[in-house]
């Protein structure tokens, strides 16, 4: 654990410093993200493709959209083109992109449903790689505006326009909606904020769904336990934006593609974050991964899910007494109605998944008003991470979930 810490301690070091030294630099408009100086030798090709062009190189026409949100975010969705009868929209986690659902790629989830004729559409939530763009605020000049969002906004402004302008797109009125980890809180939330888009969404599949927080394991929930202090100081810091695709990429790739990386980053870090299963991350695999990880978050969104580990209690975002009292005329943040949430919804979990629970899925099953499914995956180290990046996912997961996704189709 000491060894764990004093890792994430340098990392967020490096990349703290490098925002700071960022943020005086002078823009004058808020421009999309450049890719970090990268040691390409070192990355597989596969490592230094973005997501259309991995798409292309393995057989499918592929293209990206851009969507406005109404509060003013620039986000960028991927669409990979299939049947318009049969849109199946990918939500990802924290910290990750869309990316996370192609870099596996013959392997990867999005070309087996590219393959099976699905119009496969991919987002990039708010403050991402892809997404880092607003139509007046600057990340980098203005980051307590641009940042200042958790998974509540990600869910309210950022998922309604997605979803209808691919019902608008494809002439249908529902499509298939995929969440991994905090993808997961997304459709939740939606559900329960805009009941009307229930209807909007033939099924929601969850893999790995993190809602409720109770029995949280391994180094998640020590990161709970420190979280509101460790946090408390980034925001005194003035640092809103973490783990950015520019700032922290270059550092991974620096330590983590060194000899020993791979038992400092996977064994000691991943592993202890995500649940252990080292079958399915090998270490050829980190030279495609560190080039498209992490993808970049808020931190008012981590200290969102710490309330969540901390209140127990799947709730908005909790400002404090007196603030609660302006924004939701109430001293406590409302909770989430899990009842509104009458979407059709399929869970699937991992018995070595740290963070998505077994226990805490058990709990959430029990609030869904709707749950048409419900699985653990037989094998045993199934854990965070495969749902997207498992090396055996084709045979441990794939085939478990299309069986489902095939009784709605």
């Amino acid at each position: 654990m000491k060894k764990v810490l004093i890792f994430l301690a340098a990392i967020l070091h490096v990349t703290v410093h490098s925002q700071k030294l960022e943020i005086d630099v002078d823009v004058e408009i808020s421009q999309p993200e450049e890719q970090p100086e990268q040691s390409l030798g070192q990355l597989t090709e596969d490592g230094g493709l973005e997501f259309v062009a991995l798409a292309n190189k393995y057989g499918f026409q592929a293209s990206e959209e851009t969507i406005i949100t109404e509060d003013g975010y620039i986000l960028s969705l991927f669409h990979i083109h299939g049947n318009p009868c049969k849109p199946m929209l990918l939500i990802h986690g924290n910290t990750a992109t869309g990316d996370c659902w192609i870099i596996r790629g013959n392997s990867s989830l999005a070309i087996a449903l590219a393959r099976r004729g699905y119009d496969v559409w991919v987002t990039n939530q708010r403050g991402t790689r892809y997404s880092r763009k607003h139509i007046f605020l600057d990340p980098d000049l203005q980051p307590d505006l641009f940042f200042n969002f958790t998974f509540y906004e990600q869910a309210v402004y950022d998922m309604p326009p997605i979803i209808d302008f691919i019902l608008q797109e494809t002439g249908q009125k529902q499509l298939t909606a995929i969440g991994w980890s905090v993808g997961t809180t997304l459709m939740y939330v939606l559900g329960a904020e805009k009941p009307e888009y229930n209807d909007k969404i033939k099924l929601a599949v969850s893999l790995a769904p993190i809602s409720v927080l109770q029995h949280l394991r391994g180094l998640g929930k020590w990161g709970a336990a420190i979280g509101p202090e460790g946090l408390g100081l980034l925001n005194l810091a003035d640092v809103q934006e973490l783990l950015s695709y520019h700032q922290t990429t270059p550092v991974l790739q620096a330590i983590c593609l060194q000899p020993g990386g791979y038992e400092l980053c996977f064994q000691i870090l991943f592993f202890s974050v995500f649940g252990y299963d080292p079958d399915g991350l090998e270490p050829e695999f980190q030279n495609t991964l560190f080039g498209h990880f992490t993808g970049g978050s808020s931190r008012k969104l981590f200290s969102h899910l710490v309330q969540v580990i901390k209140r127990n209690k799947f709730a908005k975002y909790d400002y404090g007494f007196e603030r609660n009292l302006i924004v939701y005329n109430s001293t406590e943040p409302p909770e989430f109605d899990f009842k509104k949430v009458t979407m059709n919804s399929a869970l699937f979990m991992g018995k070595e998944d740290f963070l998505g629970t077994v226990a805490d899925a058990e709990l959430l099953k029990g609030l869904l008003p709707n749950v048409v499914h419900y699985q653990v995956l037989p094998y045993e180290k199934f854990n965070h991470i495969d749902f997207v990046w498992g090396r055996y996912a084709p045979d441990n997961f794939h085939p478990y979930l299309m069986e489902v996704l095939d009784k709605y189709e």
